[in-house]
């Protein structure tokens, strides 16, 4: 399979030099995962890849990486689409890395719907069918709208609009086309290769698409047969893979219906009732993600039980739940069979037959509930889809290309029908349409004969084969047509008392209908009847040199390489450049000398990217002010590991005033009063290891030792005045440890050189989804134990807790912090709780402003401070504007959040009591002192001042509203108002900036 995979990939290679004019000096990389689950576990692309994604190609290295796909055709298009974008980023970036701004002017219809139009070409029937529905609907884009709006998949659009390019003006025109718009932009593109501007490109694109189509719209009302259950307006725009019960009482689908996630949901088959989700992703520990784009479930016999296929753990599994209940009763996972799909129980309950994924092939599994085995029905080259089993159990009907697999040059490998006999294991092809994709096939409810889907004249139909006669009847005539979210999805299911449920797109929403199968007009048609003038988009014919199709017509007539010229060879990893980027260069000069700010960060992997250094250095201000650090990071293994180095240099600063004698001259000496602007440099020198292993995709443990060592120097700035204050002089001293420590006039402050080593182990738990600036839905948990020797001597537990339940258009936010450390502190630093992503309302510059009184009920900074704080947060957070379908008022640009918010935290230390109020308790009073500290009298008595316990610690709450702000996705910004409850130094609500995304 490999070496097959490896000749495929070069004649595409030949294919795509033809359009681009270009040749790759150097083997481009092709990383290849043996299924999809593998895939998503890559370590060679960062973040999260979805089910949705069929392969990546990125454009540093230039790797293209992607899994085996579930069919030979999914594959064989995968890695032709894939190696366009490698061409693209060659002809881009192959001389001038700094070229990376060209690509920046490509929008995204144009990179990926030219990879689509170059992988498949003008005769693609399922985007045809999207455009079909863009003229039905009167919703025909124009260049602009493709550009600035999400409204429109880039992929389909863009493959349509390439080709109409390429038919117009030759394919000729493509690359100059792609570069001119990556050199200029895309308006000036235009203009430069075509000589006017994108409102008349746009224009004549609309009219070719409304020449084509528009003598084929016979209905323009295009009703469906049957009766709408399930679409918009009681569910969400996506309603895909439904599957009725047998006893036709009960459907269930996937949705995105709550947005955030899809999730299963069950549904009255008579009515379109929503009674509840059947189970869902955020709640249901074994599912990671839903098997969505091209799966579909399968009911139990007598319908109270539902199988269906997820992600989880690194693979896929089957979950069977409980309808009545909802809870899961049985997790299976396949054997051999990685990845898995569309699964159909047999009629007396005992098995469920599936197509799987193992060792590059797709073939038909039987898994059996007794035995609990899997067993292997078909094993060839040849990929088996979507198979459903016959009323009596003994045959099972399913697509195949085993027909059309290397039966024609051209690079479509196109669907027919077979058909399994169980007992003894012989396939008959069924030879309609041949040529055509014909999927989803699925028994009559009296097993006579055998519904299916076919884009046989270029529209998605149902169909009905009846094999004692060969007779084939088309059901429907619309004019878009039966599609799921892909051309490959399942999109009809059959109950046992005849009712048939199928998905309708339309207007780029997918909507369930059912209809008993006497509603359908059924039209008889030849089984060799096929027209493809409807798959061709437009327009359909093209002008001037037609080199992409003629070349994919023509796909295995190019000579493949030798076989024997395939080689295996060890993989030896070789570190390089991901990423190298500057904050730029400043310069200061002041009275406390000259500065300089820069900084470099860079990122260098292997080819796999199991092998990551991450290495950066900055300064900020003098020599003394550099800081550096350089982690390695191993992730060849379930087991991630890694080391760390790092040198990091903080500021902080003394302010003091103290009596001095100052020598004026060689003979004399004088009183004065020294300034003093003492900073302090901590320098922090640290090496830990780590190590994290991925429970599943939600869940991690993480492991962790490492050393620190803290010291100081101290650089004292004075500045000389004579008693009448005016200025002496100006000196820079360096002030050693020992002496500083030994003065006592710093304000007590004491710096004591200490070391730290810690050993540390986490359970982290994540399954929440960001929204505009804040997670919206889900839950975040992260418990930590730690212990601290050298030194110190003290146990340090973290606990935090997060939870997100949303109730359109709110989100309900809780959040439970807390960190301490128990045992031998010393003079550590000590934690302030009054930063605003903690609690708001309570930052320390608030305290010391000038408009601020002294409090009434004792409540000073000093409560906010110590070795042990809890924090608890509630918010009601409402995305204001931003997404359309998420936010209050749609904004392409402007992503913002609205919360409003209850904080309460508390700082103690040990020995510390705790109270509950808004001050500690008042213990007595003491004289009011004035400047040269004798006693304030009123009236010959002395003021006096409540003296407040200062051992009592009361927790910090406050309440108001706060307005996030996504700034590009570059930082979140958070202006507050807050009214601090504790706070009696002030008059009016505490208005604040916060700079980090919501908790």
């Amino acid at each position: 399979m490999i070496k097959r995979f490896a000749q495929e990939s070069e004649l595409w290679y030949t294919l795509h030099q033809q359009i681009f004019r270009d040749t790759f000096k150097k083997p481009n990389p092709i990383i290849l995962y043996a299924n999809h689950p593998d895939f998503q576990q890559t370590t060679a692309i960062d973040g999260d890849i979805d089910i949705g994604t069929g392969g990546v190609t990125e454009g540093l290295k230039n790797r293209v990486v992607m899994p085996v796909m579930e069919t030979n055709e999914m594959t064989r298009h995968v890695i032709g689409h894939e190696l366009v974008h490698a061409f693209q980023y060659h002809l881009l970036l192959g001389k001038d890395s700094a070229s990376f701004e060209n690509i920046n002017n490509l929008p995204l219809w144009m990179i990926e719907g030219m990879a689509e139009y170059l992988s498949l070409g003008k005769k693609d029937s399922y985007t045809a069918m999207w455009m079909r529905d863009a003229y039905l609907n009167h919703d025909i884009p124009t260049v602009r709208d493709l550009t600035v709006s999400n409204k429109y998949f880039p992929y389909r659009y863009g493959e349509a609009f390439w080709s109409f390019i390429g038919s117009t003006y030759g394919d000729t025109v493509i690359v100059p086309f792609f570069k001119n718009t990556a050199r200029f932009g895309l308006g000036y593109g235009i203009k430069r290769t075509f000589g006017y501007d994108d409102k008349t490109l746009s224009n004549l694109w609309k009219n070719a698409i409304e020449t084509t189509y528009k003598p084929y719209l016979k209905d323009t009302l295009q009703i469906p047969v049957g009766h709408r259950l399930i679409d918009d307006k009681n569910s969400g725009k996506m309603n895909l893979a439904p599957a009725i019960s047998p006893d036709g009482k009960y459907l269930a689908f996937l949705s995105e219906k709550n947005l955030f996630t899809v999730d299963l949901f069950l549904a009255d088959a008579k009515t379109g009732h929503i009674l509840r989700k059947l189970t869902r992703k955020i709640s249901n520990t074994h599912i990671d993600e839903f098997n969505f784009i091209e799966s579909a479930g399968t009911w139990s016999p007598d319908s109270k039980r539902f199988a269906f296929s997820v992600f989880n753990k690194g693979r896929n599994r089957m979950l069977v739940v409980d309808v009545a209940s909802g809870n899961t009763i049985d997790v299976v996972s396949m054997g051999k069979a990685a990845q898995f799909s569309n699964l159909s129980w047999s009629p007396d309950g005992s098995s469920i037959v599936f197509q799987g994924l193992a060792e590059g092939q797709s073939d038909l599994y039987l898994y059996n509930f007794n035995t609990r085995q899997v067993k292997q029905l078909t094993n060839d080259k040849y990929s088996d889809f979507q198979p459903a089993f016959s009323r009596d159990g003994k045959k099972v009907i399913f697509s195949s290309d085993r027909t059309t697999y290397d039966q024609s040059l051209s690079q479509a490998i196109t669907f027919n029908l077979a058909e399994l006999d169980l007992a003894t294991g012989k396939i008959t092809d069924i030879k309609v349409f041949n040529g055509a994709n014909n999927l989803n096939p699925q028994y009559s409810s009296d097993g006579t004969q055998i519904y299916f889907l076919s884009n046989r004249d270029g529209f998605r139909n149902l169909y009905r084969y009846t094999p004692a006669t060969a007779k084939v009847e088309q059901m429907t005539d619309l004019f878009t047509g039966i599609c799921g979210i892909t051309e490959y999805s399942p999109a009809l299911c059959i109950s046992a008392n005849n009712d048939i449920v199928y998905s309708y797109y339309r207007a780029q929403k997918y909507s369930v209908y059912n209809a008993k199968e006497t509603e359908f007009t059924a039209k008889d048609v030849d089984a060799r009847d096929l027209n493809s003038t409807m798959a061709m988009l437009p327009p359909t014919r093209a002008v001037g040199v037609d080199l992409i199709n003629s070349n994919l017509n023509n796909y295995l007539a190019y000579p493949k390489i030798p076989i024997d010229s395939i080689k295996n060879i060890p993989y030896k990893p070789q570190f390089k450049m991901d990423y190298l980027a500057s904050t730029g260069v400043g310069t200061s000069v002041s009275q406390y000398g000259t500065g300089l700010s820069s900084g470099i960060q860079g990122v260098f992997s292997d080819i796999l990217g199991r092998n990551q250094i991450y290495a950066g250095v900055a300064v900020n201000g003098e020599v003394y002010d550099i800081g550096g650090q350089f982690t390695y990071v191993n992730q060849t293994g379930r087991w991630n590991f890694g080391a760390s180095v790092s040198h990091i240099p903080f500021q902080t600063a003394n302010y003091s005033v103290v009596p001095t004698n100052y020598q004026l001259n060689a003979t004399t000496t004088i009183p004065a009063n020294e300034e003093r602007f003492d900073l302090i440099r901590i320098f922090q020198d640290q090496i830990s290891l780590f190590t994290a292993y991925p429970i599943t995709k939600k869940t991690r443990i993480e492991l962790g030792t490492g050393a620190a060592a803290y010291y100081y120097r101290v650089d004292r700035y004075s500045t000389f005045h004579d008693t009448s204050g005016a200025v002496l002089s100006n000196t820079h001293t360096h002030i050693s440890n020992s002496v500083y420590n030994a003065e006592t006039t710093n304000n007590g402050i004491q710096l004591i050189p200490f070391t730290t080593y810690n050993v540390n182990a986490a359970l982290v738990g994540d399954n929440s989804y960001f929204g505009v600036a804040s997670p919206l839905n889900g839950y975040r948990y992260r418990l930590q134990a730690e212990y601290d020797f050298g030194t110190y001597q003290y146990f340090a537990p973290t606990i935090d807790l997060r939870e997100y339940v949303r109730v359109a258009p709110v989100t309900f936010a809780a959040r439970l912090y807390g960190y301490g450390r128990f045992g031998n502190t010393g003079n550590l630093y000590q934690m302030y709780v009054g930063y605003p992503f903690l609690i708001r309302g309570y930052e320390a510059q608030t305290f010391y402003s000038t408009s601020s009184k002294t409090p009434t009920n004792g409540f000073t900074i000093d409560q906010l401070s110590g070795n042990r704080i809890a924090v608890a947060n509630f918010e009601v957070r409402m995305p204001l504007t931003g997404p359309e379908r998420l936010s209050q008022f749609k904004s392409k640009f402007l992503f913002t959040e609205l919360n409003l918010f209850f904080d309460a935290g508390l700082a103690w230390n040990a020995g510390d009591q705790i109270k509950f109020q808004m001050g500690p308790d008042q213990i007595g009073t003491t004289p009011e002192l004035d400047a040269s500290g004798k006693d304030i009298l009123v009236n010959g008595k002395p003021v006096l001042l409540p003296v407040y316990d200062a051992n009592q610690r009361v927790p910090a709450l406050s309440a108001g509203i706060s307005l996030r702000v996504n700034v590009f996705g570059a930082f979140v910004l958070e202006p507050y108002f807050a009214y601090p409850f504790n706070r009696t130094d002030i008059s009016r609500p505490v208005f604040g900036l916060g700079f980090t995304p919501g908790w």
